[in-house]
């Protein structure tokens, strides 16, 4: 905490001190901007009866050049609840639209899901099942790594095609520690991910992605009755790829991903697809169906979840979310859960 605490004194005294400096651009530029959120909620199940703490998040960005050579930011987000800890810090430039980098820690583009919908945007409580397994978003990834759906690393990055507010085509390819986060890698391997989205118009955006890396050998624990990997000593080879639609209209939205890959020798894969509809102001109705399989070739091990949920945001900075879900295992008992998530954004 004591740590965590001199890195946020000085990043705001930096800020402060910056903001003294009148850059040298065309335009004026914020260079320090607050932001984040909080997220409280309620889990009932058949085990669980418990009010928590879910997030939260501390948020500073800014620009730090925006002229004739293009445009530099940067991103600071630190989440507070549990162990606190750096989710993403990174500086991004970009000369021209078509061609950019960015160097630090940040979502990886690995599925529409994880790095465009953040904890405020996403229409649900939980990300789906196939996000949670294989883009190392959850302590339930098979790869043994819960990295936020992050990485530290570089990428290349840009648009092309530009419209009136969006681009036809936007691509990136990042080269990643594979490791856990704020940790310097232990071994000499990268991770390489590579994504394409194309908007044939605003509304729409259709994916395919690609992730080639290590990861630790899962096994089958009897007690959760899942695959998780027990130890970060045997690495073998990891292999994601997929893609997915997703449709955003002014009152309603649809998407669906498919993600499959190899973790060594275990072929693992799913999809989801959920949608909603604005059926009253500010009263939005949501249903996903989720499934995954943690070894294709045995199919023993399948799990099919059903969501509904309704949504209420009665101010802009507030949205509250209802969840239930029933969870379908093949061959082994069905649960279910309620779930209730208040957020409050600043």
């Amino acid at each position: 905490m004591k740590r965590l605490s001199i890195i946020l004194c000085m990043s705001l005294l930096s800020a402060t001190l910056l903001a003294q400096i009148e850059p040298v651009t065309e335009v004026k530029q914020s260079l320090v901007t607050p932001s984040g959120f909080l997220q409280t909620g309620y889990n009932y199940s058949k085990d669980v009866s418990t009010f928590l703490l879910r997030r939260a998040r501390l948020v500073l960005a800014g620009d730090l050049y925006k002229g004739d050579a293009g445009k530099a930011d940067y991103k600071l987000q630190v989440e507070l609840t549990g162990t606190p800890k750096i989710l993403d810090l990174y500086f991004r430039y970009k000369p021209i639209d078509e061609f950019g980098i960015k160097l630090g820690q940040f979502k990886s583009p690995l599925s529409i899901e994880n790095s465009e919908y953040n904890p405020t945007k996403l229409e649900f409580i939980n990300y789906s099942l196939v996000v949670q397994r294989l883009a190392r978003m959850s302590k339930q990834d098979l790869s043994g790594f819960n990295q936020n759906g992050r990485d530290l690393g570089f990428e290349f990055l840009g648009s092309a095609f530009k419209q009136d507010d969006y681009s036809l085509l936007n691509y990136e390819l990042a080269i990643f520690n594979g490791y856990t986060l704020n940790a310097n890698d232990n071994n000499k391997g990268k991770d390489i991910v590579g994504r394409i989205i194309v908007n044939p118009f605003k509304e729409l955006s259709i994916a395919g992605y690609y992730q080639w890396g290590a990861g630790a050998l899962p096994t089958y624990d009897e007690a959760t009755q899942k695959f998780t990997a027990q130890t970060e000593d045997n690495y073998v080879q990891l292999q994601r790829y997929g893609g997915g639609v997703a449709y955003k209209a002014k009152k309603g939205f649809a998407r669906a991903e498919y993600i499959t890959g190899k973790t060594g020798e275990l072929n693992s894969g799913g999809f989801y697809v959920a949608g909603g509809y604005e059926f009253i102001k500010n009263w939005t109705a949501v249903a996903r169906l989720d499934y995954f399989d943690d070894d294709i070739d045995n199919k023993d091990y399948s799990e099919q979840d059903y969501t509904i949920g309704i949504n209420y945001a009665p101010w802009k900075p507030v949205n509250l979310k209802l969840n239930y879900t029933l969870q379908n295992y093949k061959g082994r008992d069905n649960a279910s859960g309620i779930y209730f998530l208040a957020t409050i954004k600043y």
